[in-house]
């Protein structure tokens, strides 16, 4: 299985106990938690190296080791089984963002500090365990559910929170220009990093350290340069 650990130690089960979700099917048991579970783990593995739509149920309950009739008993489909996936990926995405760049851990950083924080959670995020399921959302972001809300959700907590906490960070700018600006940095982020997770074919790329250095040194020259100057 894949590792889904975060770095507060929150494991899959932990992501999903408390969750309602469409067409999941109740879990009461340990044993069916497990199972269910299970599944879930599979899938997020298995979308790192296949799109949604090729995975078949069979090659889901082998992989779990279980029938195709145990994944029915848990799931109502596969759309089912998708928002179950990407309920786990989104908890999972929150946990680090909590972790890494709340209000009050953001009021302790310097300039360059809040800047590559940005960089590094936003690519870890699109790099770490659950990459393929963000992959997935973002391509179907134009169905009438729109996968990719949720994420576009948490993308909002980050920059209220970087908008609040960084607005003074930067002299050189108005606590408006700054907040701004920040914005403008974490719509460039996220554009690159999107475009790598659907287009891995790059000079900069997440496969090794240059897309994520060359954040950092775009974003540090448009924050910091003026300054400097």
């Amino acid at each position: 299985m894949t590792d889904l650990t975060n770095r507060n130690g929150m494991e899959i089960d932990t992501l999903l106990m408390d969750e309602h979700i469409p067409g999941v099917l109740p879990a009461r048991q340990a044993r069916s938690r497990r199972i269910r579970d299970a599944y879930i783990e599979a899938g997020i593995k298995l979308l790192n190296s296949n799109r949604f739509n090729d995975l078949k149920v069979s090659d889901l309950a082998k992989e779990c080791g279980q029938s195709v009739g145990s994944f029915y008993t848990r799931f109502e489909d596969k759309e089912a089984y998708f928002r179950a996936l990407r309920a786990a990926a989104i908890q999972f995405c929150n946990s680090e963002i909590h972790a890494r760049v709340s209000m009050d851990q953001l009021y302790e950083m310097d300039p360059s500090e809040a800047l590559d924080a940005l960089v590094d959670l936003m690519a870890d995020l699109f790099t770490g365990p659950v990459r393929g399921v963000l992959r997935e959302s973002l391509l179907r972001i134009l169905e009438p559910d729109d996968p990719w809300a949720p994420m576009r959700d948490s993308a909002r907590e980050i920059m209220r929170n970087y908008r609040r906490a960084c607005a003074t960070l930067f002299p050189a700018f108005s606590p408006e220009e700054t907040k701004e600006r920040l914005s403008f940095c974490f719509q460039l982020i996220v554009g690159a990093l999107q475009n790598d997770l659907v287009n891995d074919y790059h000079v900069f790329s997440t496969r090794d350290q240059s897309l994520r250095d060359g954040l950092k040194e775009a974003t540090h020259r448009y924050m910091l340069l003026k300054e400097s100057g």
